[in-house]
């Protein structure tokens, strides 16, 4: 019973780091799985694919209010923690905005590490970068990064 006191305490820390760690893992997988889409989108110039050509704002779902591509990627996280917190930019890393030049998203999150023992916060990003393939005229982003 004694041996089991002095275990308890360091062994549930442990278990409460993995489960962090896992959904950390989980909200990271998320980010660059957004962030992907996105730059892919921004590259061929259109998102998502229930969106009509030429328009400057979109809905993501039918009945929903028409948005930007950064409001688009931010409802496609899964993760409820993603949903509220998620920052995303969207920038010209060459200072231009011709086809061929770079455009890259990146998302941005802060979590709270074992937040039962408010051990600090961890800074998650996705980060995706594609070349431009059409002339970026739906985009509303950054010129440079």
């Amino acid at each position: 019973m004694v041996e089991f006191a002095l275990i308890l305490f360091p062994l549930l820390i442990l278990v409460a780091g993995v489960i962090q760690f896992g959904i950390a893992l989980n909200y990271w997988l998320d980010l660059q799985r957004i962030s992907n889409q996105g730059a892919r989108w921004a590259a061929v110039n259109n998102w998502p694919p229930n969106c009509p050509r030429g328009s400057t704002t979109c809905g993501t779902w039918p009945g929903t209010p028409a948005n930007t591509l950064q409001q688009t990627l931010k409802d496609q996280a899964i993760a409820d923690g993603l949903q509220d917190s998620v920052t995303v930019a969207i920038c010209y890393p060459a200072g231009t905005e011709a086809v061929g030049d770079p455009v890259r998203v990146r998302m941005e999150t802060r979590i709270k590490f074992v937040p039962i023992l408010n051990i600090g916060t961890i800074r998650l990003r996705g980060d995706a970068t594609m070349r431009l393939e059409q002339d970026p005229d739906l985009i509303t982003g950054e010129v440079a990064c």
